[in-house]
C-alpha cells in the first residue's frame, strides 16, 4: 500500500546507531581479532538476528566500525575556529583516557590494513584523506596559504600518528610530550609568517 510505514523498521532503524555504538565499543575493549556477529550480539545485549538485520555480514558490521574508529581518530568536527592552539586540543583529546582507546584500535586497524585487507586498506585510505582534508581547510582558516595546507596537514599527522602510537608502545610520557611540544613550536613559528586570518589587502602608503 503506497505510503505505507513499517513502524517495526523504523524502530530498528533508530536503534541501528546505538547497536553499531555498543558493537565499536566491544571492538575497543576486545580489537577486532576474533570478532564476530555471536559474540558482538552477547556483548552488547541484541539478539544475533537482530544484528544480522542490521549488518547482514560480519564483514560489513567491522567495515562500519572501522569507519566510525578513523572518523573519531584525531576528528575535531567541534573544534572552534578560533582555538588559539588547535594542536594543543587535538593531543589532549587523543591522549585523554577515551581518546587512547580510539587511537589504539586505529593503530591496530592500520597494522591489518597492510597485510592483504582490502577493506580495510581502504576504509584507512579514505579515513586518512578525510582527515588530511579537514585538517588543511582548518589549517587554511588560520591563515596558511593554500598551496601548502595540504601537505602541512600530511605531515602534522603523520608526526601526531607516530607520537601517538610511541606513547602507547612506551607509555614515555615526558619523552613523546616533549617531541609534540617541538611539534606546536615549529607550528607557531611557520605560522607567525602567515596572513591575519580575514584580512584584507595591506592598503597602499601604509
Amino acid at each position: 500500500m503506497n505510503g505505507y510505514v513499517d513502524g517495526r523498521k523504523l524502530r530498528f532503524e533508530h536503534r541501528r546507531g546505538e547497536v553499531l555504538r555498543a558493537a565499536t565499543e566491544h571492538a575497543l575493549d576486545h580489537g577486532l581479532a576474533g570478532l564476530s556477529l555471536r559474540k558482538v550480539a552477547q556483548t552488547v545485549g541484541v539478539s544475533h538476528a537482530t544484528l544480522v538485520h542490521h549488518f547482514s555480514t560480519k564483514d560489513q558490521l567491522v567495515a562500519e566500525i572501522v569507519d566510525l574508529v578513523l572518523t573519531q581518530s584525531l576528528a575535531l568536527p567541534d573544534l572552534a575556529d578560533d582555538d588559539p592552539e588547535p594542536l594543543g586540543t587535538i593531543w589532549r583529546r587523543a591522549t585523554s583516557d577515551q581518546g587512547r582507546r580510539y587511537i589504539r584500535l586505529f593503530t591496530a586497524i592500520t597494522g591489518h590494513a597492510m597485510h592483504d585487507n582490502p577493506m580495510l586498506r581502504d576504509a584507512v585510505a579514505r579515513s586518512m584523506q578525510q582527515r588530511t582534508a579537514l585538517l588543511a581547510a582548518g589549517l587554511v582558516r588560520h591563515g596558511c596559504p593554500e598551496p601548502e595546507a595540504v601537505a602541512l596537514a600530511t605531515s602534522l599527522l603523520s608526526t601526531l600518528r607516530g607520537l601517538l602510537v610511541d606513547l602507547l608502545v612506551t607509555d614515555d610520557e615526558k619523552r613523546v610530550r616533549a617531541a609534540f611540544d617541538d611539534l606546536a613550536t615549529e607550528l607557531d613559528r611557520r605560522s607567525s609568517a602567515w596572513p591575519t586570518p580575514g584580512a584584507g589587502p595591506t592598503p597602499a602608503g601604509s
